[in-house]
């Protein structure tokens, strides 16, 4: 509570306020990097710049799971703290930065930024919800399978925007009563599990993928565009249906006629009227660069793709600057920026190395121990702070331990750790498509906890299935 006094706000006796929480933890991550800095190397680390990594990565933990500072600027923290405290030179530092992961990213969002100017978007998805209207649980998997599509193509959190209100238009014209109706509960919830599987699909899915691609670029594995499709589609595949089950379980369906459902599908698909010359031409051109991504990603490599796209769609003059300026987000590349060379220095240094021994020590060598572990930490890391950081963190160890281990592939680990960093299933804050969803009103947190839990125990075990049996046979292990 706070109490008003004049045009002050005054925090309430006994509580810290939100800015007094952030400041103690902005404070709390300085003093971590601090003392790993004075203090004589200790634990058997193998260098005093691995000591100070090993601060940094403390720093960042805190600071990314708090959200003290925004994720870009604790981005740049990372950045700039390594050669101000002489971990490495600052050019190298520079260097990293410029991963082709970051320019993969930017051509995307330009990408992006097309297809939602134009509407292309809502056309594909009012047209294909529309094929799943004959019954309750249909519409329901029919939610999953839109969603799941459209973020093979963009971020999850733009898909989870699009949607929303129509299915919000739907769900009212049925006159459902919010959090009481099961249909309604389950048709958000399966907005919210339906996009974050989807976004496993591609490198567009999600942020997380491109900086795993960059990262397995760093240690010398290239992924093109459909060789990431390749490993990770079979777990789309195999768990959108699965979660769609347990949805169905958890929240039988009341509602018997779906002729409403038909109708309002069927009256928007008008409205929408024919193809404009602004889609024809975004439909084109990206046609033109999933081509060239599934036939040229070898030659030319994703990134120099994504930007031909781009470029296309401004010689078309299908987009303008300032759309690209309201759909690039800054911040996330900075935030790339920061997890990529946060990644490199703690490989360069020795620390990831030392992390993975100590971790080796608790698990043993048992290659399916290490790698449920990493599964489980990753899906229980990115329900309290953001997938990216998540899997940023959680990379660098990764690898360090499956190369110690014999019978576990590096690239296999570092594949589990980006999947289960877009494993967000039980809390609202996990992610942005949870939240979005979440705003209709429709379910509660209870709700949302209640099929999580089964849902990321299901994931859980399916990942691990596929890592062990289809990616070590992929890679030939």
């Amino acid at each position: 509570m706070k109490a008003m006094n004049g045009n002050h706000v005054i925090p309430a006796v006994g509580r810290l306020s939100s800015s007094s929480k952030d400041i103690f933890f902005i404070l709390f991550a300085f003093f971590i990097v601090i003392v790993f800095y004075f203090l004589p190397t200790f634990g058997g680390l193998p260098n005093h710049n691995a000591q100070i990594m090993l601060g940094i990565l403390l720093m960042a933990v805190v600071l990314w799971s708090t959200e003290a500072l925004p994720l870009a600027v604790t981005g740049l923290l990372i950045i700039l703290l390594q050669p101000l405290l002489g971990v490495m030179p600052a050019g190298d530092v520079f260097s990293n930065f410029g991963n082709k992961a970051i320019f993969f990213i930017i051509g995307s969002f330009m990408l992006a930024a097309a297809i939602e100017k134009h509407g292309l978007h809502r056309r594909i998805a009012l047209k294909m919800l529309s094929v799943f209207h004959h019954g309750p649980k249909t519409f329901l998997f029919g939610v999953m399978i839109v969603g799941g599509f459209l973020s093979f193509l963009m971020a999850e959190h733009a898909v989870a925007v699009l949607l929303l209100p129509v299915l919000v238009h739907i769900l009212v014209s049925m006159k459902l009563t919010p959090r009481q109706s099961n249909f309604g509960i389950a048709t958000m919830l399966a907005l919210t599990y339906g996009t974050s599987i989807g976004s496993w699909g591609t490198l567009l899915g999600g942020n997380r993928n491109p900086l795993t691609m960059g990262f397995l670029a760093e240690k010398g594995f290239e992924l093109t565009f459909l060789e990431w499709t390749k490993m990770t589609l079979p777990m789309v595949l195999l768990t959108l249906p699965l979660i769609w089950v347990i949805l169905i379980l958890f929240f039988p369906p009341e509602v018997k006629d779906m002729s409403r459902v038909k109708e309002e599908m069927a009256n928007s698909v008008k409205d929408m009227g024919g193809l404009s010359k602004g889609e024809l031409k975004v439909l084109g051109i990206y046609a033109v660069t999933i081509g060239m991504w599934v036939f040229l990603s070898n030659t030319i490599g994703v990134a120099v793709i994504a930007l031909i796209g781009a470029m296309l769609m401004f010689l078309f003059r299908v987009v303008n600057w300032k759309d690209v300026e309201e759909h690039v987000q800054w911040g996330i590349i900075l935030l790339y920026g920061g997890a990529i060379t946060l990644g490199i220095g703690l490989q360069q240094t020795g620390a990831a190395g030392w992390i993975a021994n100590n971790v080796m020590g608790i698990v043993g060598n048992n290659p399916y121990i290490a790698l449920i572990v990493l599964i489980a930490v990753g899906f229980i890391l990115t329900e309290m702070m953001s997938n990216t950081a998540a899997v940023a963190l959680l990379l660098p160890i990764g690898w360090g331990i499956a190369s110690q281990i014999a019978g576990l592939s590096p690239v296999a680990t570092c594949l589990a750790i980006a999947l289960a960093g877009g494993g967000s299933f039980m809390l609202v804050i996990a992610t942005p498509s949870a939240a979005i969803a979440y705003s209709s009103g429709y379910f509660s947190t209870r709700h949302l906890m209640r099929v999580g839990i089964i849902a990321n125990l299901v994931c859980m075990a399916t990942l691990f299935f596929i890592a062990i049996v289809y990616w070590q046979w992929i890679l030939g292990l």
